[in-house]
């Protein structure tokens, strides 16, 4: 019978063994997850699900795993949710709309093991990784919101691609974060494929090849820096497991046709924008198979970083596809917010919401 939480990930075999398990008819099971797939996620809210249903299976999930503490909006359409934890500390996760597509960007751990120095997140003390169940949930919360608010100029009102860019390392999370792709990748009413999903990491080496064998979903590398020395400044895990180790797990990552590994480049003036820098980048990209993603320093207090310039990037970006690389520039979200890539910290929100509940 499923654990208190597991709501959020259970499947429909699984839902309808458990409501006949209580005495109920299998159908129930399908009321209850589609309104779990609308958000919900305590079923003594679902309305259409007869009472006696709906307090026996919340007797056996228990409560929701997180809940909305503060939402916050972004002139540019970007969202930023602060959740609590049922289990125990805070995280923030991210929406992002597009004309096209919606999306989610999610935490795996409450703060973050690593300690990379230009991240804000980096700078909160690392709590503890979040449990499947956690991380899907975050999903449904957001859908819920949509459903509640929609995005006027999207076609779609429910996220269509998840990027695991938010609070920690996924990778360090193996657990978390295979239960979750595995839900994700099962529940054909999401329509999310691999090719939909995104696991962005620092570079922890076993954790990749093993992702690849059997999660073969979109691989972003946090790089930011193509020689040791800077690198072992910028992305400690780098002393662990050096460049040369990285290139040797990238060339093997599976990759289906016409799809590329992303190398994360965030560009920090003075420190990894020189012309060395980008020889050294173009010695160790392989054009094939990999494109670079520029993304703009995203400030937060107490950074000792600078942004490189706009037109410095954008230069950058020039000189790196005359070399026959593929080159980005990444359109900064959220930064008003500080929903932007690096900005995120649940313990700064939390202490600055008072306990106000409101809407910022």
């Amino acid at each position: 019978m499923p654990q208190p939480s597991e709501l959020s990930i259970i499947s429909l075999p699984a839902m309808q063994e458990l409501v006949r398990s209580l005495g109920f008819p299998a159908f129930r099971a399908q009321q209850i997850l589609d309104w779990r797939n609308k958000g919900m996620l305590d079923p003594l809210n679902m309305p259409n699900v007869p009472k006696n249903v709906r307090q026996a299976v919340a007797d056996v999930v228990g409560k929701p795993p997180l809940t909305l503490v503060k939402r916050e909006y972004s002139r540019d359409g970007t969202r930023k949710y602060l959740f609590a934890l049922r289990e125990g500390g805070h995280v923030e996760t991210v929406m992002i709309p597009e004309r096209k597509r919606i999306t989610l960007c999610i935490s795996s751990q409450v703060g973050c093991v690593l300690d990379c120095p230009f991240c804000f997140t980096g700078r909160q003390k690392f709590e503890r990784n979040l449990s499947a169940e956690e991380i899907v949930a975050q999903l449904w919360m957001v859908t819920a919101d949509l459903l509640q608010e929609p995005v006027g100029h999207s076609i779609a009102d429910h996220p269509t691609h998840i990027v695991y860019m938010g609070m920690g390392e996924p990778l360090a999370n193996e657990e978390g974060l295979h239960g979750s792709l595995a839900f994700f990748l099962a529940e054909d009413e999401l329509h999310i494929s691999r090719r939909r999903i995104t696991v962005s990491t620092s570079g922890l080496l076993p954790q990749i090849t093993r992702l690849g064998n059997l999660y073969p979903v979109n691989l972003a590398i946090s790089l930011h820096a193509a020689n040791n020395a800077k690198r072992d400044v910028l992305v400690p895990i780098n002393k662990k497991h050096p460049l040369e180790e990285l290139r040797h797990v990238l060339d093997a990552y599976p990759l289906p046709e016409q799809r590329y590994i992303t190398l994360e480049y965030v560009m920090l003036a003075g420190v990894n924008d020189q012309n060395e820098d980008l020889k050294a980048l173009v010695h160790f990209v392989r054009a094939k198979r990999e494109f670079v993603n520029l993304i703009h320093f995203n400030p937060h207090p107490g950074s000792d970083y600078t942004a490189t310039p706009k037109d410095a990037m954008d230069e950058f970006a020039t000189r790196l596809i005359s070399r026959g690389m593929r080159a980005t520039v990444r359109r900064s979200r959220g930064d008003d917010i500080m929903a932007a890539c690096g900005q995120l910290n649940a313990l700064m929100n939390q202490e600055n919401t008072d306990g106000d509940n409101e809407d910022a």
